[in-house]
């Protein structure tokens, strides 16, 4: 499913957050948004969510206007997958992932038995996509914070939404975990999967995102394939340092790599 933005903008009453903004994302692509604190991207996710209603501009979804969708319709193609944070309850993994599916029921409906058995096989299917499956009927808040953010992707899968947009999916993650959710993350746009995800680091762009898209003051500083538009300009542009991009020889290649140079302190 592609997305078209058309000379989109919003106001928090006098105060402008984006600013004729227009980009369009292709499916099967991980788009990544850039861009320094208050730049905007939160702003255009909660219009892409159809969560605030802009000012002037228009949002496309594979042509369709997204003020054309109803509430349910809208959850049928667009998901949000938020940051992962400690959980209240405990749920069980499988039952956190079942709650994707409340998004296209009325209000205060609860999943019943049929529909249970309708989503069960897209449930395993998703949990197996991203590699958790054996974490099924283990409680939410005892699995580690990467398993939980794609615990938290596999809920947004059963949504069936072809859509994904992400709000820094590796935020408080280590390293490690980082690396693996961004790859099951890039692996589902092989898939079908139209990705929109923020990210404060320009390295996760580099690696992953086949295109990325970069706001400053509301307004778009860069919008293209990472290859050409992550620049070291861009980054003096976004986050006032100096940088340089570095090829490094791998045994399975070159690879491109983001080094600082100028003195932080």
């Amino acid at each position: 499913m592609e997305i078209e933005v058309q000379n989109l903008t919003f106001s928090y009453g006098k105060q402008p957050a984006l600013r004729e903004v227009s980009f369009s994302v292709q499916k099967g692509t991980l788009t990544a948004v850039l861009g320094a604190n208050g730049a905007g991207k939160s702003t255009l996710f909660r219009c892409l969510l159809g969560f605030l209603t802009p000012q002037a501009g228009e949002i496309r979804l594979s042509g369709r206007p997204l003020s054309a969708y109803s509430r349910r319709e809208a959850a049928g193609k667009i998901a949000y997958i938020p940051q992962s944070s400690e959980p209240i309850f405990n749920y069980t993994v499988i039952d956190t992932v079942l709650m994707g599916t409340t998004g296209t029921m009325n209000v205060l409906q609860r999943p019943g038995r049929r529909q249970q058995d309708i989503h069960r096989a897209g449930r395993a299917q998703a949990l197996q996509r991203l590699g958790i499956e054996a974490l099924a009927q283990r409680g939410i808040g005892t699995i580690s914070g990467g398993e939980r953010q794609l615990a938290l992707i596999a809920r947004a899968l059963v949504q069936n939404a072809e859509i994904l947009i992400m709000d820094e999916p590796t935020a408080n993650l280590d390293y490690g975990n980082q690396q693996r959710v961004l790859a099951q993350i890039r692996a589902l746009t092989a898939r079908g999967y139209t990705v929109l995800l923020s990210t404060h680091n320009p390295e996760h762009a580099l690696h992953y995102a086949h295109r990325v898209l970069a706001l400053q003051g509301g307004h778009i500083a860069a919008d293209g394939p990472t290859e050409t538009a992550l620049t070291p300009q861009l980054l003096q542009t976004l986050y006032g340092i100096q940088a340089i991009l570095a090829e490094v020889p791998t045994d399975r290649g070159t690879v491109r790599s983001l080094i600082v140079t100028e003195d932080m302190e």
